[in-house]
């Protein structure tokens, strides 16, 4: 199994944890996107139609290189996990996705994203595979957010199939 981090995660804005800051709040942008690959020797690539994989993802203390010692509730907000999604890339070949549209993170500084593989085996068991590091990004204040970014050609591919993302056109 093989993660590659198709698009990084470069900013985001620190959703507040009040109700009113958590419906303002703005997403990781882009949004990460990770690419699975399977190298088991199957022509078919089944695997790309495989409801059991999923995605978590985690926030990382960029400057020590160690999860944050705090649960996901109280640092992370939005879905914080993905399904696996069969789409075309733009290179037009198929390929399977983990997408993360709806990340926020809670807390202001630099910070790196954790992105960990399960598979959900027979008697609803659940098996740790591997997992991936983002490069560093930055989470700001309300004040010092510089703005969102324009939506990636990624991103844009990805929608057009049917991939929940919100897009931006500047």
């Amino acid at each position: 199994y093989v993660l590659e981090i198709r698009q990084q995660p470069i900013r985001c804005k620190a959703a507040g944890t009040s109700e009113r800051a958590l419906a303002d709040r703005k997403t990781v942008d882009p949004p990460p996107i990770v690419q699975l690959t399977v190298s088991d020797g199957d022509p078919h690539r089944e695997w790309l139609q495989s409801p059991f994989f999923f995605m978590c993802a985690n926030l990382y203390d960029a400057a020590n290189d160690t999860p944050i010692a705090r649960p996901p509730s109280e640092t992370l907000a939005g879905t914080l996990v993905s399904s696996l999604h069969r789409v075309r890339d733009s290179n037009d070949r198929e390929g399977g996705y983990f997408v993360f549209g709806d990340l926020s993170i809670k807390l202001e500084g630099q910070f790196r994203l954790q992105f960990n593989l399960f598979e959900m085996l027979d008697g609803a068991q659940v098996e740790f595979i591997t997992s991936t590091i983002s490069d560093v990004f930055t989470v700001y204040s309300s004040r010092q957010f510089p703005g969102v970014l324009e939506s990636t050609s990624l991103s844009r591919q990805f929608s057009d199939q049917g991939v929940r993302l919100r897009l931006r056109k500047e």
